[in-house]
């Protein structure tokens, strides 16, 4: 009886593990080349790319899914199998999250049609025009930290088409954005990226992305992950898939 009892309860804790384990799910928003939808409805792109490597040298298995970044900051908060494919780390987010090793990286400027005449060479001098962003992101966030107000000259956008088709439309003066998709976004929403141009760096604003968990991801399957990282770095493979998606090389990613 006790053996049966004993037995029962290894079947029990390693079904579990396996569970744990096979139901691990990497999300991202929408944003290409990094993590789209590809014509077949599948998840596809260099983070993903990266991650899959991640998950062959690891030995471990996850499905994929593309989705609203509404919905995914709720999935990776409320599913502890969850990894999210590239997120900023904030101060705020740093208990919020397990951090699993960086993945990319990403430049954040203050964008404007050429036609726009007046220069701007710190941030303040933005407030006296209306930037827009989109709402939920990062950036919209820095920017109310840094005393902008909405509908004064903070214009917020559901979605970066429309954050963009409001600079081009004149109803605002600057975009702040993330500039490695800005053109194929651009070409995306059907505008002209030779009419828009890079006015002010914000070399303040959070630049590496990661791999981000929940914080109730199993440890050893986080370990295992975060080495796998590494490893995929020191092999190459993880700057080979860059050079896939023809991406340009991280200035320093451990």
């Amino acid at each position: 009886m006790y053996l049966r009892a004993v037995v029962s309860i290894f079947v029990f804790t390693f079904c579990s593990n396996v569970e744990a384990v096979s139901s691990l799910t990497f999300i991202a928003e929408d944003l290409h080349p990094y993590h789209f939808k590809n014509k077949s409805g599948e998840a596809d792109g260099a983070s993903v790319d990266i991650a899959k490597a991640v998950l062959r040298e690891a030995k471990l298995q996850a499905k994929f899914e593309i989705m609203p970044m509404a919905r995914a900051f709720h999935q990776l908060k409320s599913n502890p199998n969850t990894i999210m494919l590239s997120l900023l780390k904030t101060p705020a987010r740093q208990s919020q999250f397990k951090w699993l090793g960086a993945v990319y990286f990403t430049n954040a400027y203050l964008v404007s049609l050429k036609s726009h005449k007046d220069e701007v060479t710190h941030l303040n001098h933005a407030k006296f025009y209306k930037v827009g962003t989109i709402r939920g992101y990062l950036s919209a966030k820095y920017l109310i930290k840094m005393g902008f107000e909405e509908d004064k000259n903070l214009i917020l956008a559901s979605y970066y088409q429309q954050a963009w088709q409001m600079l081009y439309k004149g109803r605002t003066d600057f975009v702040l954005m993330n500039t490695l998709t800005l053109d194929n976004e651009l070409k995306m929403s059907g505008l002209d990226p030779d009419l828009i141009t890079k006015r002010l760096h914000l070399a303040d604003f959070p630049s590496i992305l990661y791999f981000a968990a929940n914080n109730r991801l199993d440890e050893q399957t986080a370990n295992l992950i975060s080495q796998a990282l590494k490893t995929i770095k020191v092999s190459g493979e993880y700057q080979a898939i860059l050079k896939k998606w023809q991406l340009p090389l991280p200035p320093s990613i451990n």
